[in-house]
């Protein structure tokens, strides 16, 4: 569900960023801004992951009653 999602939204965004009036070099920004903004959330959501993946190491032994 989530890969239907962010296709749907980055063609969406993309689409209306070529749609929208601005000349070239504004345009080029938008879109290496864009691009820019996803590396950076696809890094934080890799880092996330490997955390979750790593938190049963850092936790500590309890003892049941």
């Amino acid at each position: 569900m989530r890969k239907s999602n962010e296709r749907a939204v980055e063609s969406s965004i993309y689409a209306r960023i070529s749609e929208a009036r601005m000349n070239e070099s504004d345009r080029h920004s938008a879109l290496s801004t864009l691009r820019s903004a996803e590396l950076i959330v696809d890094g934080l959501v890799w880092v996330q992951e490997k955390f979750a993946a790593l938190g049963h190491y850092f936790l500590k032994p309890s003892l049941k009653h």
